[in-house]
């Protein structure tokens, strides 16, 4: 009997997630708590090859060297702070400077993990991007390419 206790709040769990997964893609869910990192975005409108070798392309985010060939899901920011609606999905095949966060003139926010890059086909598109979803969004890595 005490099995069957254990397993009763698993089942609702895993039900509570699959009604969600329908309306936006689940956050990644480790024992009771949703994992989403906020971070600084940007866009940037580039054509050229990205860090990987890849030319850009829709679906492309510059971020941490260390996150190249990596997939997330970007949502907005709710009007409450928490996490909002889902953006779409990226792939880390770009990497950059970022931001000058210490003054001395060079970027650095991109390479020490304190912000993304967006890539956007024009300058309106890049203006659009941060006019609907703001500076900051939030960030989850999950698994597989797009």
């Amino acid at each position: 009997m005490m099995r069957l206790k254990r397993i009763i709040p698993l089942i609702l769990l895993v039900s509570s997630i699959s009604v969600k997964a329908s309306e936006q893609p689940p956050l990644c869910i480790i024992g009771d708590t949703q994992t989403a990192l906020q971070i600084r975005c940007t866009c940037y409108t580039d054509n050229g090859k990205t860090a990987s070798g890849l030319t850009v392309r829709e679906g492309v985010i510059a971020g941490r060297k260390e996150w190249l060939g990596r997939t997330c899901a970007l949502y907005s920011i709710a009007e409450n702070g928490g996490v909002g609606e889902f953006i779409g999905y990226y792939e880390f095949k770009d990497t950059g400077n970022g931001i000058d966060t210490d003054g001395d003139g060079k970027g650095d926010s991109i390479i020490n993990g304190d912000s993304i890059d967006v890539w956007q086909p024009t300058i309106e598109d890049a203006k659009d991007f941060i006019k609907t979803y703001g500076d900051y969004v939030y960030l989850q890595f999950t698994e597989g390419e797009g």
